[in-house]
């Protein structure tokens, strides 16, 4: 995945500030003395030096899908991570260096969230926006000159750079769609009760994935409606075990009936 940040980068300069390959290099190396001894034409260098979850967007929620097949995956939020770089400018000239310079902290202020179009690799049709800080004052780059003496190269303006990846745990639970809930209640000084829940969707014959969200469900034994949402489901929060006749309407018309045993291991209704 830093692999394909870097890919990104690297085209989000090219692409939106205009820095020709033939003109200008783009590097992720150490920037030490004998790296940049050894450069030959103006370099933007990009060096990742720090990696760490960004607590502030940790989330604690569950995102919860359905596929056609009634088969519900329930997966953690992905972890945010800020992904930490120091860029630089390399050139025999300084009025280059600094030209330069204000171009890419330029072109990394007006995209505050990447491009789709510059994402490259793992990070294309991510689910999470790519979003980015730049040359914010409370980086975590704050002793430049330890840094600089500890590579052996004199001290260089330089603009932090923080882009936030999803990274996705790969933590789920994958099972069927609950129907029935069963919940058993014994009051006290009184019987035991049961309470059932179920729930189904409305479906158009032949086109499974296709559901009708416009409709009303009648329980005509127990004298109870219930609405469809706009996913098709219907919900029936307390009804008694046995036979049931169900009777769809849909725009004021009925439009089937349909018998179905509660506890059962299906309650959609197509069609």
């Amino acid at each position: 995945m830093i692999n394909d940040l870097d890919e990104t980068i690297k085209k989000l300069l090219v692409t939106k500030g205009d820095f020709e390959p033939a003109q200008v290099d783009i590097k992720f190396e150490l920037p030490d003395r004998e790296w940049s001894a050894s450069i030959s034409k103006p370099t933007i260098n990009l060096y990742l030096y720090d990696i760490r979850e960004n607590h502030q967007l940790r989330g604690h929620d569950w995102i919860v899908t359905k596929d056609q097949n009634g088969i519900v995956t329930k997966k953690k939020n992905p972890i945010r991570v800020d992904v930490s770089y120091l860029i630089t400018v390399w050139a025999n000239d300084v009025g280059d260096e600094h030209r330069i310079l204000w171009n890419v902290m330029a072109t990394l202020f007006r995209h505050p969230e990447i491009p789709d179009e510059v994402l490259s690799g793992g990070l294309v049709d991510h689910p999470c926006p790519i979003k980015t800080l730049t040359a914010q004052p409370d980086g975590l780059f704050h002793n430049p000159s330890d840094f600089w003496a500890a590579l052996d190269n004199n001290i260089k303006a330089s603009i932090n750079y923080v882009v936030t990846l999803p990274l996705d745990s790969d933590f789920a639970f994958t099972a069927p769609v609950v129907k029935t809930k069963i919940i058993d209640i014994k009051p006290p000084n009184t019987e035991p009760e049961k309470i059932v829940q179920i729930a189904g969707t409305i479906r158009r014959t032949g086109k499974p994935g296709q559901v009708i969200n416009e409709a009303k469900v009648f329980a005509k034994e127990a004298e109870m409606t219930a609405l469809v949402d706009d996913k098709g489901n219907y919900t029936f929060p307390n009804i008694r075990t046995g036979k049931h006749t169900f009777q769809v309407v849909v725009a004021g018309k009925s439009v089937k009936d349909i018998t179905l045993t509660i506890p059962g291991d299906k309650y959609d209704i197509e069609i």
